[in-house]
């Protein structure tokens, strides 16, 4: 399969919003917090659920072409010249430093290497501008997301409470790009 990668352009916009957004997983990072006078220990435990569930986008997939134009890039990835994925990317946040804030696959569409695709263009362009590191951001409930940053060399950098709208955990990845 011939994956190709582009910038998007305008149209493409309301089509990625169209995409299948949710997660399904039979897995999740619990967070578990200990405060003890002067510690405050807090600890992630992979937890199996009792069955697959479906788990929401942590941002509405309707809010992206309200989103689209404050990103410094969307790439897309294209099978037959038709949109399957995608991965916006920020540079805002931290010098030398590029932001992956979403990062979909089609449904139809994942475990066939879209998303390692997409990644591999998002270092490239990074790499382009003389960026140093890529930092990925995901809910603690997108266990298959966890799976794919650490099979790509992610590390594990931090956390933040009600980071989403909906009030999920965000965590966050990161590894140099070379």
């Amino acid at each position: 399969m011939n994956v190709m990668i582009r910038q998007a352009v305008s149209p493409d916009i309301e089509y990625l919003a169209h995409f299948d957004h949710c997660i399904k997983s039979d897995c999740v990072w619990q967070m578990s917090q200990s405060v003890s006078e002067g510690q405050i220990q807090t600890t992630f435990n992979e937890t199996h659920l009792p069955r697959e569930m479906r788990l929401t986008y942590p941002r509405s997939p309707d809010s992206l072409e309200n989103r689209w134009k404050n990103y410094s890039s969307i790439l897309v990835a294209c099978v037959d010249k038709a949109p399957v994925g995608y991965a916006s990317i920020s540079v805002l946040f931290s010098p030398e430093m590029i932001w992956v804030n979403d990062l979909v696959v089609d449904e139809l569409w994942r475990r066939k290497g879209i998303a390692t695709s997409l990644f591999q263009a998002v270092r490239d362009w990074g790499l382009a501008r003389k960026y140093m590191r890529i930092m990925l951001e995901m809910s603690s409930k997108n266990y298959p997301g966890i799976c794919l940053a650490k099979k790509l060399g992610f590390e594990f950098t931090g956390y933040n409470d009600n980071y989403f709208s909906n009030n999920d955990i965000a965590i966050f990845f990161s590894r140099f790009l070379k």
